[in-house]
């Protein structure tokens, strides 16, 4: 697809569509019905500069679309998003330990340090496509538009949005070993915040193959990809085999050999609708972690 963006604006080159009509645009890439009435209603999708129906051939030179229609009230807080990658659709930030991503109290949050960093454009939305616990650093996606959110969301229920964690664990496994856990996971009814293996619980499938193994310290650098994503799913897997992450204090013990919990998001992976192609971007590790991993390859 040739594009650009300007303001509010995406202006699409109709020629480098595969498309028909409008409705066969939206089936496409917008795929909320409620979204593409707005559109049509608000005249924020136009042909030539010519408000369109459903049922209208793409035919001219020019598609625009309004993907940023809102106006959000957002408030400037201290602490700035650590930015990995940003583009029209997407911002991925490195999530720091010890920080919620949405809370209702007062503390600051990754979202309110998403939305001060959009304060200066406050018609960019701050939604994130998925979660990580409090403890857990790494990457985080943000959708920038709620024009395109639906389809993102979509991607992300459909597995079409890849992500790979690090996990630091207690104990020596094989260096190379790979393995897959599928045991389905539920809620503890002996304590709300705590998951465990159930088997009535929901599918829960963790990949799982070790990258390194440090046997004088006993432990090992797990390299973890989810086919779902359940609450607390590595950390209740990893613990049910017997290779509790380092400081998971819910479900394995304290360690003075990083100071955070050993679970980080280390990279995430992509289908980007407008460039039409793969996206994949990749943080660094925190020093205290990449440290241990260092350590375990020698």
């Amino acid at each position: 697809m040739i594009y650009e963006v300007e303001d509010r604006w995406l202006h699409i080159d109709i020629s480098s569509l595969f498309v028909k009509t409008i409705q066969e645009f939206f089936d496409e890439y917008i795929p909320s019905k409620k979204v593409q009435h707005l559109l049509i209603q608000n005249k924020q999708i136009l042909l030539d500069g010519n408000p369109v129906k459903r049922e209208d051939d793409i035919a001219g030179m020019k598609l625009d679309i309004m993907i940023y229609p809102e106006t959000y009230e957002y408030e400037e807080v201290s602490l700035k998003p650590d930015v990995v990658y940003e583009d029209e659709l997407f911002l991925v930030v490195n999530k720091p330990k010890d920080v919620l991503i949405h809370s209702d109290d007062d503390e600051i949050t990754l979202n309110k340090m998403v939305e001060s960093y959009f304060i200066d454009k406050n018609y960019l939305s701050a939604h994130p496509l998925h979660r990580l616990d409090k403890q857990t650093s790494g990457l985080v996606v943000y959708s920038k538009s709620p024009v395109f959110q639906p389809l993102l969301d979509q991607l992300m229920a459909h597995k079409q949005i890849r992500r790979e964690y690090l996990a630091f664990v207690q104990g020596k496994m094989e260096v190379g070993k790979n393995m897959t856990i599928d045991k389905p996971i539920g809620k503890d009814r002996h304590d709300p915040n705590k998951c465990i293996i159930y088997r009535n619980g929901q599918n829960a499938l963790t990949k799982v193959r070790c990258l390194a193994c440090n046997k004088a310290k006993n432990y090992s650098v797990l390299l973890c990809t989810l086919d779902t994503g359940r609450t607390h799913q590595i950390r209740v897997h990893l613990s049910s085999i017997g290779y509790p992450i380092l400081n998971d204090t819910l479900y394995g013990s304290e360690s003075d050999l990083c100071i955070r919990m050993g679970l980080f998001a280390r990279s995430v992976e992509l289908y980007h609708p407008l460039k039409e192609d793969r996206l994949d971007v990749e943080a660094e590790l925190p020093n205290d972690l990449n440290k241990l991993y260092l350590a375990g390859l020698k």
